[in-house]
């Protein structure tokens, strides 16, 4: 038995209905995407399955397009699946080679370059910004007129994604740092003497992290003109097996995580904006662990440059074809204002309060007491509201063909055997050069 709850042709079956496990669950997956779309579910509730589900089901779709952001490498076998590729941000030992992912320094806005190399609190600051500022336009300049590209030459700003060297900005900085000028009685330090070692000192030591070796590798490669083109290639193509683009983020530095989820957000966005329309091609963002990159409370500019990309995402992303898909096992930690721009939410179990409180304030007010029924689901079921269903649905989730890695381990289990193989040498080596 087919239920009738949604309008669409191609309906997107979720599940079976919990009082009716006959009937499928269909959502509209237009408005599923159109209205972007949450899913939020405690440890062991059957999230990752969901996801799981929601992927397999789109893959079959021939002309599919979307990019998961795969924190700890879970969804990684879902690749076999139709349409999906596996991609990974480059870690300190990856070469440049086709499934790998490299985000060159100079992709960086000008404010998202500030708030990750200059520290606020130094009083030179202002010296250091406004220097970086001028020295970022003087080498994007010279950088066309070598490329011949004088029809960009003319209205290129500091936020065009044009390759710059960042050695000749630390070289310029270097010789303004150690200025001396003849004055009226022999020499005397530069105006700007002095001024810039701690921000000198700072950009040095990035490039000399070779966790940031996805930013700061000095191939040449990733200095051509046309490697943004490259990238927006992995990054939005479609059909040939990459509609669905899984992007492993596992070896990626947790303090500048929301800057480079930030930073792919915004790339994608203002590829899609600038676009034709005729051409444009409908994209989600299935950005999973939201509560790492997309926090409620920021506790510094990274965070804050980062988050500011997502909520523009959320606020104007369906008129260009940007859908985001939020998906977290903690809501309350989750920012207010992209959670109140999404329309449909997928509400697994949740016992922490917050989180119960936080989907309960954004479900419509006249459902009463059914977000009171959260704590109490079943593994692999589901409240499903919003503009895809026609009425508020409690639903048991499909399980999918193709699990991710987050199955819950076994610990008495895994305790009661007997086990003589142990990885502890090898992960020690592995942590130390920072690669498995």
């Amino acid at each position: 038995m087919k239920s009738i709850s949604s309008n669409t042709n191609q309906p997107l079956t979720i599940g079976k209905y919990t009082i009716s496990d006959d009937s499928d669950a269909n959502l509209d997956g237009n408005k599923f995407f159109q209205r972007h779309a949450v899913i939020v579910g405690g440890t062991g509730s059957g999230k990752s399955w969901t996801v799981a589900n929601l992927l397999e089901k789109a893959s079959e779709l021939k002309s599919v397009n979307g990019i998961i952001f795969d924190l700890h490498g879970e969804y990684k076998p879902l690749q076999k699946l139709n349409n999906t590729t596996l991609l990974k941000i480059a870690g300190p030992a990856d070469l440049i080679t086709d499934d790998v992912i490299f985000l060159p320094y100079w992709l960086l806005s000008y404010e998202e370059m500030e708030s990750f190399l200059l520290d606020r609190s130094d009083s030179n600051a202002p010296n250091q910004a406004r220097k970086l500022f001028d020295l970022i336009i003087q080498f994007k300049k010279e950088k066309l007129i070598s490329e011949d590209k004088t029809d960009v030459l003319e209205n290129f700003t500091i936020e065009s994604p044009i390759p710059y060297s960042i050695n000749s900005v630390l070289t310029e900085l270097k010789q303004l740092d150690t200025e001396m000028v003849q004055g009226s009685r022999g020499e005397k330090q530069g105006p700007l003497n002095g001024k810039f070692t701690r921000f000198i000192q700072r950009l040095e030591s990035k490039q000399m992290d070779k966790r940031l070796n996805f930013i700061f590798n000095s191939a040449k490669e990733l200095q051509s003109y046309d490697w943004f083109e490259i990238l927006a290639e992995k990054l939005l193509d479609f059909g040939n097996s990459k509609g669905l683009k899984i992007i492993d983020f596992s070896e990626v530095p947790s303090d500048i995580l929301p800057l480079v989820t930030g930073l792919i957000g915004r790339l994608v966005f203002s590829i899609q904006q600038w676009m034709s329309e005729q051409k444009r091609h409908p994209i989600a963002l299935f950005c999973d662990e939201a509560h790492l990159y997309l926090p409620n409370k920021i506790t510094d500019g990274i965070e804050e440059k980062g988050l500011r990309n997502f909520e523009r995402i959320a606020k104007e992303g369906r008129k260009y074809g940007v859908a985001l898909v939020v998906i977290s096992q903690r809501p309350a930690d989750v920012n207010k204002t992209i959670l109140s721009q999404c329309g449909n939410f997928i509400a697994m179990r949740l016992t922490n309060p917050e989180d119960q409180n936080v989907i309960q304030r954004l479900f419509p007010d006249n459902l009463g007491d059914f977000a009171n029924i959260l704590p109490i689901l079943d593994v692999g079921e589901a409240l499903i509201v919003g503009d895809a269903s026609l009425l508020p649905s409690r639903v048991i989730v499909d399980e999918p063909k193709i699990k991710p890695n987050s199955a819950t381990i076994d610990f008495w289990d895994e305790w009661s055997n007997e086990k003589t193989d142990k990885g502890i040498k090898e992960a020690v080596e592995a942590l130390r050069r920072q690669h498995k």
